[in-house]
């Protein structure tokens, strides 16, 4: 393992710097729709000043385009699906984008959105889009999210962690139940996925020498040249090459390349010509209420409990474990109810409530029951966020299905905008419907040990 810094050193530097200008020149210019489909809410986490859907029917996706919305999300939380229902799902918003394309005479383009971690179904959900295009799309694998510390370099996806880069498949996110991995070479990380029908072999990538010494018109050129179904790996260890990627890309789709994503979130900001912004002031992410602020922790992997361990020690903040064994068993829901009671009471004194699973990971052999089990307790959180009769001064949500389960069946989200960060990589959102209403989306597997804390402390002061 080593430093980020020393790797970045030995790597060319780049020829292609002011790339970025000709990205925003093509955005205005283009008549495109940028349609992301999210595999969690996390996604826009690098973003400002865009529409993330909940709820969609043809509809809304026809007002989306006939508004000119340039770019927009669909969170479609599928990663906390069985596969086949995420097909299904894919499938039928393929069908509805379809028809409100044809419909409107926009045309676009797809951004399968997954975890930077590597964890989602992966080849399912793109390959049940394959029906819109006459030809089978180019995969392009893009992972890399700067904010959380995810970069590709050598083909080789990396986590770091401290100053270290830590290979993807020695992080603790390779032992997920449902979505494990054994190699971080993004080669085989598709031959693995693929159950081995795509060799690492007929990977095609895009080193970091080709990207920054070669520039955008290699890359439309390649990606031109390629036979359709081809899947390919984007290297990247900053801004700048996916940006260079972008404009390569950009120019392959408008020589009739075509090309769908499977990528993390700092690919959206190049392809959508976006440029990431500081995170957002205090002020700008609480509603100043006098009540109790509430943080809703499900997620399991490791940083979120370290995470969890060190905001437990803060002042002012007020822990509510919920037993996930007690959960699974309490048909009556009598503890369910003992919970709701005592989350409310804080939040109607004052103070400031941190609701959060048991940490002991209760799992099966079966990745479905695995599912189910994770279903359970999301819905138990979703019911107390729901029946608690106080507005709390903020809300923030630590982990993907957690955030997306609290957020559309909790908090009845349909449309909301993304008004920033409140930390690097922590969206916030704010609803269409409650202005006054700011909902935090932290994913499980960003920050420091100290992130939540920091976050609690900027939101307390406030």
């Amino acid at each position: 393992m080593d430093q980020l810094e020393d790797i970045k050193t030995k790597l060319p530097q780049s020829q292609f710097t002011e790339i970025f200008p000709q990205l925003e020149k093509m955005s205005k210019a283009s008549d495109h729709c940028i349609i992301v489909l999210d595999d969690d809410p996390t996604g826009c986490q690098t973003l400002h000043g865009i529409p993330v859907l909940f709820y969609w029917d043809p509809d809304i996706l026809e007002k989306e385009m006939i508004n000119g919305t340039p770019l927009f999300f669909l969170m479609t939380n599928s990663r906390s699906m069985p596969e086949n229902n995420a097909v299904a799902l894919y499938r039928e918003i393929g069908h509805l984008i379809k028809k409100a394309s044809e419909k409107t005479g926009r045309n676009f383009s797809i951004i399968s959105r997954s975890d930077s971690t590597l964890r989602g179904h992966y080849p399912a959900e793109p390959d049940a889009l394959r029906f819109l295009y006459d030809q089978s799309p180019v995969h392009c694998i893009i992972p890399a999210f700067f904010q959380g510390g995810r970069y590709t370099i050598g083909d080789e996806h990396y986590v770091k962690t401290g100053d270290l880069l830590v290979p993807a498949s020695q992080t603790p996110f390779a032992q997920d139940k449902v979505f494990g991995f054994t190699h971080s070479n993004l080669k085989k990380w598709v031959e693995e996925k693929t159950s081995g029908r795509i060799s690492h072999k007929l990977v095609f990538s895009f080193g970091l020498e080709e990207i920054r010494i070669n520039g955008p018109d290699y890359i439309e050129q390649k990606l031109n040249e390629l036979d359709p179904g081809t899947v390919v790996v984007v290297n990247a260890a900053e801004q700048n090459d996916l940006d260079i990627f972008a404009l390569g890309a950009l120019k392959a789709e408008n020589k009739g390349a075509v090309l769908l994503y499977r990528t993390a979130a700092s690919f959206l900001n190049s392809f959508g010509a976006i440029l990431p912004r500081k995170p957002l002031e205090g002020n700008e992410i609480c509603s100043g209420s006098a009540k109790g602020g509430l943080f809703i922790v499900g997620s399991y992997v490791p940083k979120s409990t370290a995470q969890l361990e060190h905001l437990i020690g803060q002042d002012g903040i007020h822990p509510v474990e919920l037993e996930v064994s007690r959960l699974l068993q309490d048909s009556s829901e009598d503890y369910l109810d003992e919970s709701i009671k005592q989350v409310d009471h804080y939040i109607e004194d004052g103070r400031h409530v941190l609701l959060y699973t048991s940490r002991e990971l209760v799992f099966t052999e079966d990745p479905e029951e695995n599912l189910a089990i994770g279903e359970k307790v999301s819905d138990s959180l979703v019911t107390i966020s729901r029946k608690i009769r106080n507005t709390p001064a903020f809300i923030v949500a630590k982990g993907g299905i957690t955030s997306h389960d609290i957020a559309s069946k909790g908090l009845r989200i349909q449309r909301a905008m993304v008004a920033g960060q409140a930390l690097p990589g922590v969206p916030v959102l704010v609803p269409d419907n409650r202005a006054d209403l700011k909902y935090i989306v932290f994913p499980g597997n960003v920050g420091e040990d100290d992130a939540l804390s920091i976050l609690f402390n900027k939101l307390k002061t406030t």
